[in-house]
């Protein structure tokens, strides 16, 4: 009795190990990137989302570091709202600043090196929203991209390649100022199920004559789920100043 017993036990602990494997999926390159699309253009589409970004822009001796927390819901819409909370690092200043959008017009309370200032901009709502999904603009055409190669685990998928040149400022962020740039190398995370969570993009610069290098990263997080974001109260709203009509 007591070895049947323990021949059961055995089969029972042996068929939880075989449930608790995980199958790592076997795509092809050509199914990897379809998916890889399917994932971007989930978040193209979403309408609320919550994004981390960070980057490094160097010129010369000279970087610009930024981070930078988006969270947006209702978007497409004019009911959209959202809060940024950034930081820049500049080799000549630092600054940090959160803005608030809410019925067409952006709240920004901006401290650079301890003085604060705040701001009301009137602010088209596709113009606003356009800028904070500028991390990744489109799909990526497979004519437009050499070197693909993916690395599949149980959880999830990236796919890296190279980015024709030409095609990076429709696509990609590229920062003010810059004149050209050389072929990105881009590295793009998502889940089986085809849900976009990381990207990493990097390309050569040139600006005014000098050589420089973009790096940033995106992560990615609840697309198309509830994002709590904080309206600001009558009372908080009479604090911002009206912007200069020039203002940026």
């Amino acid at each position: 009795m007591k070895k049947t017993l323990l021949i059961v036990l055995i089969l029972l602990f042996s068929g939880t190990l075989a449930a608790c494997e995980r199958t790592i999926p076997d795509y092809t390159v050509d199914e990897a990137f379809s998916l890889m699309n399917e994932a971007i253009g989930r978040w193209l589409d979403a309408d609320s989302f919550v994004v981390d970004y960070a980057s490094a822009y160097a010129v010369g001796d000279a970087a610009t570091i930024e981070t930078m927390s988006v969270r947006l819901k209702r978007g497409g819409t004019d009911a959209l709202i959202a809060l940024i909370a950034a930081s820049i690092e500049e080799p000549s200043r630092s600054q940090t600043f959160e803005t608030h959008y809410e019925d067409g017009a952006a709240y920004t309370a901006r401290d650079e090196d301890g003085s604060v200032t705040k701001t009301r901009t009137e602010t088209p709502r596709a113009a606003f929203e356009a800028l904070y999904r500028s991390f990744l603009k489109t799909r990526i055409d497979a004519d437009d991209v050499r070197a693909v190669t993916i690395l599949v685990d149980a959880d999830r998928c990236s796919v890296r390649f190279e980015f024709d040149a030409t095609r990076i400022a429709d696509t990609f962020h590229v920062p003010s100022g810059v004149d050209s740039v050389g072929f990105a190398t881009v590295t793009v995370g998502f889940t089986h199920a085809g849900v976009l969570q990381t990207l990493d993009v990097s390309y050569e610069t040139v600006e005014d004559d000098a050589s420089g290098t973009e790096t940033y990263s995106v992560v990615f997080s609840k697309l198309d789920r509830y994002v709590v974001i904080a309206r600001l109260s009558a009372s908080e709203k009479a604090d911002y100043a009206e912007a200069a009509s020039d203002a940026a």
